[in-house]
């Protein structure tokens, strides 16, 4: 499968035509909040529906609905707490679900036109791929980017306990520490959806075998790696605060104004997927003229 060489850049702001795909993870993302906030519906509808508190919450009072929002979990603590397992497996679905779309993600992205069944015949045989290279990515995660904070945290109590609570060098030790972290996740990131990426050329090849694969790639080309990986960390975050932003201050108070409430709500998460498919497509497009190479190199 090939696609047109271009900008890495630019591959990703092109993979935003993939309406598709961005459709298909915002309602995905959507049904499983859906599902996480279900348990909490009996609890709303008896403590907020109709009650001075539900309207505080709907009109955003900002000297009365944090009262009421802290008096409702403190009051519901157990509903909220079966929300949160809730959530939990919700997430854990949601992982999973991850790690078989990307097998599709990876085989459609640069074609203009593609159908379901080409999105889901390369995402059921990609998954356990995906999934075994899910796990390497969390061990190795646990042990580098764990490791590193646990050992930086503890150097910089031991080497500063005699420094002020206000020292600049607590600040500086503490970005410092969050920086490299920041720099050892990005890098066990890409090397982890390159991995995944590599049953795009090759797609019988193993996880050992396509980890292998992501390091060749990016073997010269780091700094331009690291620099997109951050450019749409940074777009995302945007995106995502933007989104919350604006859902939030929204007075609900009307059918109307939550009708608006729930299209800028889908429009968050839409915002979100529209990112994610952006990403691939910029790895997608980093990939293209070095994949080639990189398997030569494996099978030499």
């Amino acid at each position: 499968m090939t696609v047109e060489r271009r900008g890495s850049l630019r591959s990703g702001w092109d993979a935003l035509a993939q309406w598709k795909l961005i459709l298909l993870l915002t309602a995905t993302t959507a049904v499983l909040g859906l599902l996480a906030a279900t348990p909490l519906a009996p609890s709303f509808q008896h403590d907020l529906a109709g009650t001075l508190a539900g309207d505080h919450l709907l009109r955003n009072e900002a000297t009365l609905a944090p009262t009421d929002a802290f008096d409702f979990l403190r009051e519901r603590r157990f509903a909220i707490a079966g929300a949160g397992r809730a959530a939990g497996l919700a997430g854990t679905l949601g992982v999973v679900l991850q790690a078989f779309f990307a097998g599709g993600l990876v085989a459609v992205l640069g074609q203009r036109r593609f159908s379901f069944g080409q999105f889901v015949e390369p995402a059921r045989r990609n998954f356990w791929h995906n999934a075994k290279c899910l796990v390497v990515f969390l061990l190795a995660a646990v042990v580098l980017v764990g490791g590193w904070l646990a050992a930086a945290v503890g150097a910089s109590k031991k080497l500063l306990e005699n420094a002020p609570p206000d020292a600049p060098s607590r600040s500086a030790a503490a970005w410092g520490t969050a920086a490299i972290g920041l720099i050892l996740f990005a890098v066990l990131s890409l090397v982890y959806d390159f991995a995944r990426a590599a049953r795009r050329y090759a797609p019988t090849i193993g996880a050992w075998r396509s980890f292998r694969f992501a390091l060749r790639v990016l073997r010269g080309a780091w700094p331009r790696a690291l620099a997109l990986f951050l450019f749409w960390l940074i777009v995302g975050a945007a995106a995502l605060f933007a989104g919350v932003g604006a859902a939030w201050t929204l007075p609900a108070v009307s059918l109307p104004a939550v009708v608006l409430l729930v299209v800028v709500q889908i429009a968050a998460l839409g915002l979100r997927s529209a990112v994610r498919v952006a990403t691939w497509g910029s790895y997608i497009g980093f990939l293209e003229p070095r994949a080639r190479r990189a398997l030569a190199s494996l099978s030499s």
